[in-house]
């Protein structure tokens, strides 16, 4: 193939010495100029040459960066029903998929208790009520994402699953400014491993289900849906709830509170809940920060790299995406406490704790180590050397004498 500077002296028609290749000298032997017209389309395609030479690898380079850091993540999505944890703590959550309902009354009574719930949206719930979206999030609450269409995802092919999340993610940030990530809630609570390992490539890594289901969508009296919720929480729980008018929520929710409050429980949100989460059966979950290896959370938690891996069937330890969880064997169910006094669950690490190096800004996740560095150069120089050989036999089509 010819450098760069032969293919456009060949394209704008530059005479070659044929010994060196070089330009001929310009002289009186020099070969009548082309029609203006030849010299014109020539041009054209000299300047489009150029510019494609110029633009698309970068293009290319981009994209090759972003699909291996959507293609790499470190397991399946992370199941949530309950957290352990000692502590007097629910996490009351609402689905919206249907109508408005009665999500005001439910905004308004959450308000008038002091009390932040999460709330796992539809797209097209937000399509159809964008005023009562906004009102969720500027009220305190957390999000989560409910699908669009609210489907059974396991019956989807991989397309369908991410369009999805991501249609309903969109929405959300454009009707509401706030994120649905990472909290992702499957529609009929069916779930399987193909569908969890897609949310976490979305940016989904847990998966919230429930720990008690009040089957308010039933239509069932409010002293029985009092019951149902109060009767059956326990520490660390997960109540199902819905904002729908099929429900009697309105009579029942104040009561709900009432009474676990006069229980001793406190009402939290998803995220203030995970936090509290304590390590069960010698493991403890960490969300993977920007930076982090899989090295400097070894070292955080005195564990060996090869365990973590083992524990989490990561098929390439040299590449983590942001977000992703990991179950760590912590030897001994010594609790997970990271020895510099990270939080673990959270991502975050302790004081003055190895942040990953060359990767610690890159939101696509660590590509701290040389390993890591060569992948991501391997990858963009075979989606450059593919990118080339198209250009070259599109030009040769083009300008048959090059």
């Amino acid at each position: 193939m010819p450098n760069i500077r032969t293919l456009l002296s060949r394209v704008m028609g530059v005479p070659r010495d044929p010994g060196s290749g070089a330009p001929a000298a310009m002289s009186a032997r020099a070969p009548s100029q082309p029609a203006s017209g030849a010299v014109s389309a020539r041009a054209g395609l000299a300047a489009l040459a150029l510019v494609t030479l110029v633009c698309v690898p970068w293009a290319a380079a981009e994209a090759a960066t972003e699909a291996s850091g959507r293609e790499q993540i470190a397991g399946p999505a992370q199941v949530v029903r309950s957290v352990a944890t000692d502590q007097k703590v629910v996490a009351l959550t609402f689905d919206a998929g249907s109508d408005a309902g009665h999500t005001q009354v439910i905004l308004d009574i959450l308000r008038e208790q002091g009390v932040r719930a999460t709330f796992f949206l539809t797209g097209q719930w937000i399509d159809s009520y964008p005023d009562l979206a906004q009102a969720i999030a500027s009220g305190g609450h957390d999000v989560g994402n409910h699908t669009y269409t609210h489907p059974h995802m396991t019956g989807l092919d991989e397309e369908e699953i991410q369009e999805q999340l991501t249609l309903t993610e969109d929405k959300a940030v454009a009707v509401s400014g706030r994120s649905l990530k990472p909290y992702y809630r499957p529609p009929f609570g069916e779930h399987d491993d193909r569908v969890g390992r897609l949310a976490a490539a979305e940016g989904y890594p847990q998966v919230v289900m429930w720990s008690v289901d009040s089957m308010d969508w039933k239509t069932i009296p409010a002293d029985e849906l009092v019951s149902r919720v109060v009767d059956n929480v326990a520490p660390g729980g997960i109540v199902l709830m819905h904002v729908g008018s099929q429900t009697n929520e309105p009579e029942a929710l104040p009561r709900i509170l009432g009474e676990l409050a006069r229980k001793g429980y406190r009402f939290v949100t998803l995220s203030e809940l995970l936090a509290l989460a304590e390590p069960a059966g010698g493991t403890v979950s960490y969300t993977v920060a920007p930076g982090d290896t899989l090295s400097s959370i070894a070292r955080r938690y005195h564990v060996s790299v090869s365990s973590i891996i083992e524990a989490n069937a990561i098929r390439d330890p040299d590449t983590l995406q942001a977000g992703a969880v990991l179950i760590i064997p912590v030897a001994g169910g010594s609790g997970g406490n990271p020895p510099s006094g990270g939080d673990p669950g959270t991502g975050g690490p302790g004081p003055g704790e190895d942040q990953g190096g060359w990767g610690k800004d890159d939101p696509g996740g660590n590509q701290g180590s040389p390993r890591g560095i060569l992948g991501w150069l391997a990858r963009t120089w075979t989606a450059l050397n593919r990118f080339w050989g198209a250009v070259w036999g599109l030009l040769r089509r083009l300008v048959p004498e090059i």
